[in-house]
């Protein structure tokens, strides 16, 4: 126990010392290098267990989770892919024994040639061309996926941080896709997974071309799959995307672009994180990006400076070691350079900021990664000479201490405040709602600056933007304010009105032109707006009084287990309003919980149900479109009070009969906003009818719902049909007690009319014919005598 103790405080004492004094490893200009290690790395036991981890590609590269960082302090999970495969949860802070396989689950060697990381917990790896799940937060265990029955050697996936604890942000985060690159015309299939890598479906994809996979990419903000193919033709060789499920897109491919290369180069990608549509390609000696989804790529070149004059990226053996990337950073380590630049759409110049020994010959398997804004990290992994766990060496360079040593100075950042309350947020903007942004801009005396917005779903979104003048900064300098209107794109000509029903996600983005490199703090201003349902959003019934409040019902009976009989010919199982059904009575169990006390109406009143539209628990409008009812039990004594005609319609109207025999007789999903037709638009089927009841109702509309001579209780559902009201599926269900009604006698009305007529006559009879009859009589009598 002293000899641990002891070997622990010196190797915290090292550590420490490290930290302070800058540790000759290389000659990057480093704002702080050291040697990080921790007691356990000294003569400890731990051994590795199962196969070790190597990445089969020749260039060490670095996975980091991108969502961790949102939160202040956080720090991402990382991957080191190289020779070994490091897995660390504190920033490489700490010595680290490779990453491991069991022995069971795969043979030696086991290579890796891709991974994600997936939620926060998980990781997936494609080990031997096949794809395992690892769960590193929790238990630390392995399992091999579902459903992937060829062999594969990518992965990709699209992470959603702007909130992932949202519904559809969590939706964009489940999404997997596991692919064999370099496979071949149309058997370039690939498999993918909506709920987080556990299970994979095949998924085929069509094409006419000769042509070879390289990538495939989850666009979520425009829900489609993009899959990216490099084609020879001519002697020339191209790539271009295509769309899968293009919806909104007008065509099903890209611009071709061509992407040089020289023997044995692989092209490398990346998806930047924030969904705006930057990918970033390479290959060892060419950097290019697209800033949407694709659909045009760029060259990127170098800010010629005394250091590094050139306008391209070293090439061959010299050229792209290792990439990183933020939502408005990118960092290129090459041999022997180190490049910065920025993410944005106007930005196609990278700046030489560093540069090692060119004589140094050792391969470390440096890579790069951001550990805050403006702050670059070069890392490789060093073996400890005590045991089997690897050391880190860390070298940080401060970007913008960096960029002020740059020759010829660069252009000074032409804003001194960029700002606004949305950033990295997520919105919804429902059916034909309005979203409102400000943003605060403050340009530095005579530099003409000006933001400018953009969206990167314009068919799904669109927006308004103006700058007014909002007064002036302690300094004295103008300040201005952006107000920005977002709505739901309906202008588009290439848009189908009846398209604008379907859901959509677009970011929106307000950066400054030409801001330069030295606006590091000044990141593009970013949210996600998810033109869809909103997760608060629902309807209520209205109700001005309660068979409680009444006093018909009390409230505690019908909390304690209260039931009621439905006499078999009021209801019809199958929901068709059969009146002659051979069934039983059915008894009810009534669920106060969910219904409250029912509303109570007098049956021989015409009724129209009152809905309201609620949101964050706020009361927002009565609802104003058209909605339809049933009685779940099946219930089928009331009826509607207008027919086809009456209630104007210019074509034949749904109902619930038609709906219920074409969807295997459910009526929670017959009719819906997505099947709903509106008799009020002409169509070629066959004229309304003036017998055929009409089942829609509408809070502006004569429509009613007739109940029959029955006392009783009704369970409705309402389900709003309109499409074009909301992206909800709004549908609420309610209690209604139905009283008045007289019991129906069971005397037969022609036989009580017959009865009735022979009795008035017979007594009619009587009184005409009797006194007749005794005059007659007493005159007999007379002559007799």
């Amino acid at each position: 126990m002293t000899m641990w103790k002891a070997s622990t405080c010196l190797a915290l004492l090292g550590k420490v010392l490290l930290c302070l004094v800058k540790v000759s490893g290389n000659d990057w200009a480093c704002s702080e290098e050291r040697l990080v290690f921790s007691a356990e790395s000294l003569n400890s036991q731990k051994t590795v267990q199962g196969h070790s981890l190597s990445f089969i590609h020749p260039e060490p590269t670095l996975l980091q989770h991108p969502c961790a960082n949102d939160a202040i302090g956080g720090i991402s999970p990382a991957l080191y892919l190289g020779n070994q495969i490091f897995l660390s949860l504190d920033g490489f802070e700490s010595s680290l024994l490779p990453l491991s396989i069991p022995q069971n689950l795969i043979a030696a060697p086991a290579l890796v040639s891709a991974a994600a990381f997936v939620h926060k917990t998980q990781l997936l790896l494609v080990i031997n061309e096949k794809v395992f799940h690892y769960f590193y937060d929790s238990w630390k265990t392995w399992a091999e996926v579902e459903g992937i029955t060829a062999p594969v050697n990518e992965i990709s996936n699209t992470h959603c941080c702007y909130a992932p604890e949202e519904l559809i942000c969590n939706r964009t985060s489940t999404i997997v896709i596991a692919y064999d690159q370099d496979s071949w015309g149309n058997d370039a299939n690939f498999f993918i997974s909506i709920n987080g890598g556990y299970s994979f479906n095949l998924f085929q994809i069509s094409t006419d071309w000769d042509s070879t996979l390289l990538n495939i990419f989850h666009f979520a903000a425009l829900s489609k799959i993009g899959v990216l193919y490099n084609m020879t033709e001519n002697n020339k060789t191209t790539a271009y995307f295509q769309y899968i499920d293009t919806g909104y897109l007008s065509s099903q491919e890209g611009i071709p672009f061509v992407i040089p290369s020289h023997e044995r180069e692989e092209l490398r990608s990346m998806y930047i994180r924030d969904l705006r549509g930057f990918i970033i390609f390479w290959t060892k000696g060419n950097l290019q990006w697209s800033t949407n989804h694709g659909l045009t790529v760029e060259t990127i070149v170098t800010y010629s400076t005394m250091e590094y004059s050139a306008t391209e990226l070293p090439v061959a053996e010299e050229g792209i070691r290792s990439v990183a990337a933020t939502s408005s950073e990118i960092a290129i380590l090459t041999k022997y350079r180190l490049f910065y630049g920025s993410l944005d759409m106007f930005s196609k110049q990278l700046v030489h900021i560093a540069m090692t020994g060119a004589n140094s010959t050792v391969d470390h398997g440096e890579v790069i990664m951001f550990e805050n804004t403006g702050m670059l990290c070069i890392l490789y992994p060093v073996p400890s000479n005590e045991s089997e766990f690897y050391n880190f060496r860390k070298c940080k360079i401060n970007i913008q201490a960096t960029l002020m040593t740059v020759l010829p100075p660069l252009p000074p950042c032409p804003v001194e405040v960029l700002s606004g309350e949305f950033h990295h947020k997520m919105y919804y903007m429902d059916m034909k709602k309005m979203l409102y942004f400000d943003v605060i801009f403050v340009p530095k005396p005579g530099t003409g600056s000006f933001p400018y917005v953009t969206v990167n779903n314009p068919y799904v979104l669109a927006f308004k933007a103006q700058i007014v003048q909002d007064g002036y900064t302690y300094d004295g300098n103008m300040k201005y304010r952006l107000e920005i209107i977002l709505s739901q794109q309906n202008e588009l000509e290439s848009i189908d009105p009846l398209s604008l029903n379907r859901p959509g996600l677009s970011t929106i983005t307000v950066d400054v032109y030409n801001k330069g490199l030295f606006c590091i703090d000044m990141h593009p201003l970013t949210a996600l707006i998810a033109v869809d349902c909103p997760p608060t959003k629902n309807i209520k019934l209205l109700k001005n009084a309660t068979a409680c409040t009444k006093g018909l019902f009390n409230q505690y009976v019908l909390q304690t287990n209260f039931t009621y009989t439905i006499h078999a010919d009021a209801y019809d199982p199958r929901f068709l309003g059969r009146k002659s059904v051979n069934h039983s009575n059915l008894n009810v169990s009534y669920m106060y919980e969910q219904l409250g006390c029912p509303l109570i109406l007098y049956f021989d009143n015409p009724w129209l149900p009152t809905l309201e539209l609620w949101e964050d628990n706020k009361f927002v409008e009565y609802v104003p479109a058209d909605f339809v009812l049933f009685e779940i039990n099946g219930m089928h004594t009331y009826d509607y009070l207008l027919t086809e005609t009456e209630a104007n319609c210019l074509s034949e109207a749904q109902n619930w009969s038609s709906l219920l025999n074409s969807s295997e007789g459910n009526p929670h999903y017959a009719w819906n906003r997505h099947n709903y037709e509106s008799c009020k638009v002409a169509r070629n089927n066959s004229a309304p009818s003036s017998s055929n009841k009409y089942q829609v109702l509408n809070l502006h509309e004569k429509n009613r719902v007739l109940f029959q001579q029955y006392n009783g209780i009704y369970i409705f559902k309402v389900i709003v049909v309109d499409p074009f009201y909301s992206y909800c599926e709004l549908t609420t269900v309610f209690s209604v007690y139905v009283h008045g009604a007289l019991p129906h006698s069971e005397i037969n009305p022609g036989k009580t009319l017959i009865s009735f007529l022979v009795l008035i006559f017979g007594s009619i009879l009587i009184v005409y014919c009797f006194p007749k009859l005794l005059k007659e009589n007493a005159k007999m009598k007379s002559v007799w005598t």
